[in-house]
């Protein structure tokens, strides 16, 4: 007898009456669930890659449209979604950008991971009104991240570089939040 239908006949004798049907369609469920988890993230990723074409004026070629989409699947798909879909994002614009800063971007995009973990936590705070404190945190973790670049530029570039990076930041929060806006409890992904 194998072990999984040993433990089924043991569930069944101590009074557990799910039948393996429907064990094995919570299973399905489930791993369907993980399966569109996995393809939203990636969509998401890519069209981060598209927004890392789209650049604001700014002395460092990084600086993209590529954290909207990030942005935005922390505010309708939560924390962990926006985390992953705005680190990676970064990761490829830096790629797609000849990584300017080097190794930094490594730390800039752990930085970008948390201002949409922390945007996706905030926007659950208040389902009506949460992403207005949600982009307010994301657009100040983010213009923050000015600190990493001190060691390749120096202070005065850095300092420069932050109001950029500020225009940028809240350019992307506010695309992100508009469609958000526009979309949240409509849009079944």
């Amino acid at each position: 007898m194998t072990k999984s239908r040993s433990a089924d006949i043991a569930r069944l004798m101590s009074g557990d009456r799910t039948s393996l049907t429907e064990r094995s369609q919570e299973t399905t469920i489930k791993r369907k669930s993980k399966t569109y988890r996995i393809a939203r993230i990636s969509l998401f990723s890519a069209l981060c890659v598209i927004g890392s074409f789209i650049h604001p004026p700014s002395p460092i070629q990084t600086v993209a449209f590529d954290s909207t989409p990030g942005f935005f699947a922390a505010l309708y798909f939560g924390a962990i979604d926006g985390l992953l879909v705005t680190g990676i994002g970064h990761i490829i614009t830096s790629i797609v950008n000849g990584a300017p800063l080097g190794i930094l971007h490594i730390p800039i995009a752990l930085g970008m991971a948390s201002a949409g973990g922390a945007m996706g936590l905030l926007n659950r705070i208040n389902n009506r009104w949460g992403f207005i404190p949600a982009a307010i945190c994301a657009i100040a973790i983010n213009t923050a991240l000015f600190v990493v670049a001190i060691p390749v530029l120096g202070w005065a570039a850095a300092v420069a570089f932050a109001p950029f990076l500020f225009l940028a930041s809240t350019m992307n929060c506010t695309v992100a939040t508009l469609a958000y806006v526009s979309v949240r409890g409509r849009l079944r992904i």
